[in-house]
């Protein structure tokens, strides 16, 4: 089930990508665990990926790369507080 959503990523995401400047390696691992999250989504909803246009797979995928992306941001940030102070294990 995997396989059949990974084709459907937008090309907006790619404006996304060029501002972080990630490594193929990130992209993908992003990419992978959004469309995990939103097959997951689709699961809970009681709905199959097939009750869904691609249109629509696109944008719950970029809303999902979205959403993880902003997560890692704050984490990041908080890291880095964290480190300032000398806590380290989070």
């Amino acid at each position: 089930m995997v396989v059949d959503l990974a084709f459907v990523v937008g090309k907006d995401l790619l404006m996304i990508f060029e501002k972080l400047n990630p490594t193929s390696k990130i992209k993908k691992i992003l990419r992978k665990r959004a469309i995990k999250n939103v097959e997951e989504r689709i699961v809970y909803q009681q709905k199959k990926v097939s009750a869904y246009t691609v249109q629509e797979l696109r944008k719950l995928i970029l809303s999902e790369e979205k959403k993880i992306l902003q997560g890692a941001g704050w984490k990041g940030a908080i890291v880095a507080i964290g480190a300032m102070f000398g806590i380290t294990n989070f």
